[in-house]
């Protein structure tokens, strides 16, 4: 077994364990690590490299808006369940959280369920406000482009890759007005107030209202490069005439 050195190595293995569960998974969600949804049933996953007090800290904060919510660690090397390792658990289950424990031997990753979760058994949480914010960011993007337990990167929320595709579409046809913009897949709603909101200072407006991209929308598509590979993706038409 080998040692597992950063949290970013950990969420594709959780990822794909949670999605063969049939859930929908995304990461760096309203500063969650990993959430995962199915139907109206919301896990959120909190990583770290060891168990820790600020890892504990985060998980019993997002019980206040989670059905279900686990730590995930990497499995110690030399793992014994040995009485310390057993108080720990104990410790898990009186605060009603989950873990998850991680391990990697050669390509292989493998994720254990150490300790199942409290079920709330569909209970009332006590943030309503915030379940709502992370249910609502969860379910307006569109991709998962973000990699969880990543903090030098900018995370990509459901504005910015809203912003972003708008980004590819003028960089890919050139100048557009925001309906032929909407006409090649822009957002119906959204189109229109981030090209005028232009928050990250990639578009102009020309004096024929069509946009095009500045230096900075430019720098985006190189800064981006793999989710824009992501847009080239999908099917685009060519606005009319």
């Amino acid at each position: 077994m080998e040692e597992i050195r950063y949290e970013k190595d950990m969420y594709e293995p959780v990822r794909d364990y949670l999605s063969g569960l049939g859930f929908s998974v995304r990461s760096e969600v309203n500063k969650c690590d990993i959430v995962a949804k199915r139907e109206d049933y919301v896990v959120i996953v909190e990583m770290k490299r060891h168990l820790s007090f600020d890892l504990l800290e985060q998980a019993i904060e997002r019980q206040a808006y989670a059905d279900a919510v686990y730590a995930c660690i990497p499995k110690p090397t030399e793992f014994t369940e040995d009485k310390k390792w057993r108080s720990k658990l104990k410790v898990l289950r009186r605060l009603g959280l989950g873990l998850l424990l991680l391990s990697k031997t050669d390509a292989l990753f493998m994720v254990e369920e150490a300790l199942a979760p409290e079920q709330t058994g569909g209970a009332p949480r006590t943030s309503a406000r915030k379940r709502k914010a992370l249910t609502g960011e969860f379910d307006n993007r569109a991709l998962d482009l973000n990699t969880g337990g990543c903090h030098a990167v900018p995370l990509v929320t459901a504005y910015r890759e809203a912003a972003l595709y708008l980004v590819y579409l003028l960089d890919f046809s050139g100048p557009l007005l925001p309906k032929e913009i909407k006409k090649l897949g822009g957002h119906p709603k959204k189109t229109t107030p981030i090209l005028n909101a232009n928050y990250y200072k990639w578009f102009s407006k020309m004096p024929d209202g069509r946009y095009c991209l500045t230096d900075s929308g430019h720098e985006a598509m190189m800064m981006y490069a793999p989710l824009i590979e992501v847009f080239r993706g999908r099917a685009l038409t060519t606005p009319d005439n």
